[in-house]
């Protein structure tokens, strides 16, 4: 796990906002310290090089992404997003297991590798984190 102490601030900034809206988005109920009715979440967060940074580009390759991960046991949801200033990628998923994110990324993985070189972005840097704590509010937690 890394420490926020050794991590340069932009990546700092991307990774929070998009945790933040993640979680909000991604769950369908408030809970707090309340561990036995929250159920499980690991988040995978990736970040992309900044020279990936044409979103556009990589359009055919999301969908195909999209439909691969549904398909995945233990997938919860994907947000990808883009730092207006920097051009930055970074995506963010969620998944009942670290097992099961394991799992996605190996399905991934064998889709990628059966496309034409350059057809997806590759990140620069993933990591995993186990959702401790989250909080819902409005549309959001319904």
């Amino acid at each position: 796990m890394q420490t926020i102490l050794t991590v340069r601030k932009p990546f700092v900034v991307l990774t929070t906002m998009a945790t933040v809206l993640t979680m909000l988005a991604v769950t369908r109920h408030a809970v707090g310290q309340d561990k036995e009715t929250m159920s499980p979440l690991v988040m995978r967060v990736a970040v992309f090089a900044a020279d990936q940074d044409r979103p556009d580009k990589y359009q055919p390759f999301v969908g195909d992404l999209f439909r691969t991960l549904q398909d995945a046991h233990g997938y919860v949801g994907t947000f990808l997003g883009r730092d207006a200033r920097t051009g930055q990628m970074i995506s963010v998923s969620f998944w009942q297991s670290e097992a099961d994110a394991a799992a996605g990324e190996e399905a991934v993985g064998r889709r990628i590798r059966a496309l034409p070189p350059g057809s997806a972005p590759r990140p620069s840097n993933v990591t995993k984190y186990v959702v401790e704590y989250r909080d819902l509010k409005g549309e959001l937690s319904k």
